[in-house]
């Protein structure tokens, strides 16, 4: 598996490494070493490769605390400080458009060059690259070594937020070029699938949700769980809104925040997660005066964050319809609010409905006062929305998605099976 970030809060690779583990394969994740503390133990049977990108490690040490630190963080941005000029010229420069897509070719290629050296010692029968920025890589090594090729869309990497002109229109020649040449493709829903078909022509494909591993809520919380309402001094009465993932454009956050400034003072807003929208939320939040009523908490490990989602009341999820990526996805959240046991607040996108087909939810347009209005809806049929999403958690649970991941490794074996059979 290629990874072209560090595996400690990807969920999704995790899981689906952990699945093929279980069902007798042999699997090694070959990712990024961003992270100072150790990586997560993934499952047995799975082994860990991560390597220090040169361009990585340039930036971090050009920008004071770029540092990056695995587990749960808190504090304010004011903590971190106002980054220095030059540093911030270094930012400017490295994000223009042709120079940014030189770091990032040249970080790929470092990458493949890693991860090429090691695959001479330990052979493999597949490569599994994990979105479109390590398929150039994935294409050159399965050619190289003879081994099957696999491409796990986990979104629309094209129309990602913040992706500028050039990368977009590089990006999608790239995937036209190299998908012919993979073995099958992995992708989302059903959205996204009908996408590729369109734009590429149809080919053995596989939808494998990303839907989470949820814990045994039966048991006690792990020690290290922080109890929300006991940390930010919430009252019994307050009702807990919740915000989890990436505090990134285009998320509809700051629209989140200028809901809680419309609803009742019980209602109070709790973000879990890191981004570049972390102190622009962090001012908003004092300009409405909100200090006392939203809160962060920064990331938790992708193992504990399911027993911090259970304890909110209401989930939200309002990406605003600027791109297609934004349109047709479903988020890892919606299901985590699900399994959870809590209704969600989505914004009305095909790829998000599933709250309001499943009964676990509204959909609202992505503006403070639907948003607002779609709490308020939710909240008074508290109940009714949990007692559904109880009823639909063994339909989607993740034992149920990994039978998929694991019949379309059993088709690529029987491929090969038949081959060698002809030869």
């Amino acid at each position: 598996m290629l990874l072209f970030k560090d595996i400690h809060y990807d969920a999704r690779v995790k899981r689906e490494a952990a699945a093929l583990a279980q069902a007798g394969h042999e699997v090694v994740i070959a990712c990024l070493a961003e992270y100072s503390e150790p990586p997560p133990e993934v499952a047995e049977g799975v082994t860990l490769w991560r390597y220090a990108i040169s361009t990585k490690r340039i930036k971090r040490r050009v920008v004071p605390g770029e540092t990056k630190s695995a587990g749960l963080t808190a504090g304010t941005s004011g903590e971190r400080g106002q980054l220095p000029l030059l540093s911030r010229l270094v930012l400017s420069l490295v994000r223009f458009p042709a120079l940014k897509l030189f770091k990032d070719v040249a970080a790929s290629l470092e990458f493949y060059r890693y991860v090429a050296r090691d695959l001479e010692r330990h052979r493999v029968d597949v490569i599994h690259s994990h979105d479109l920025n390590t398929l150039p890589a994935g294409v050159s090594l399965s050619r190289r070594f003879k081994t099957k090729l696999v491409y796990d869309s986990h979104e629309l990497f094209n129309e990602m937020a913040g992706k500028n002109w050039l990368e977009r229109r590089v990006g999608y020649a790239v995937e036209r070029a190299l998908i012919n040449r993979i073995d099958h493709l992995i992708v989302v829903n059903a959205f996204v699938h009908k996408l590729f078909t369109k734009r590429y022509g149809p080919r053995p494909t596989t939808v494998v949700q990303n839907v989470p591993d949820a814990p045994d809520f039966s048991q006690t919380p792990p020690p290290d769980v922080l109890d929300l309402r006991r940390h930010f001094g919430l009252g019994a009465d307050d009702v807990l809104l919740l915000y989890q993932g990436g505090l990134n454009p285009e998320r509809g956050l700051e629209e989140c925040v200028q809901a809680v400034a419309m609803l009742p003072e019980s209602l109070k807003l709790v973000l879990i997660g890191e981004g570049r929208l972390r102190e622009h939320l962090e001012q908003l939040v004092k300009e409405l005066n909100l200090s006392t009523r939203v809160f962060f908490l920064g990331q938790v490990p992708s193992e504990r964050l399911l027993w911090y989602t259970r304890q909110a009341d209401v989930g939200l999820v309002v990406y605003k319809n600027t791109s297609l990526n934004n349109y047709y996805s479903t988020p890892n959240k919606i299901f985590e609010y699900l399994l959870a046991g809590i209704p969600t607040v989505a914004s009305d996108h095909p790829g998000k409905r599933i709250v309001v087909e499943e009964g676990t939810g509204v959909c609202v347009e992505e503006t403070p006062e639907a948003i607002r209005d779609g709490i308020l809806d939710v909240l008074a049929r508290l109940e009714e929305y949990k007692q559904a999403c109880q009823k639909k958690r063994e339909r989607f649970s993740w034992p149920q998605e990994q039978k998929k991941l694991i019949r379309a490794y059993r088709q690529l074996e029987a491929v090969d099976d038949e081959q060698a059979a002809y030869h």
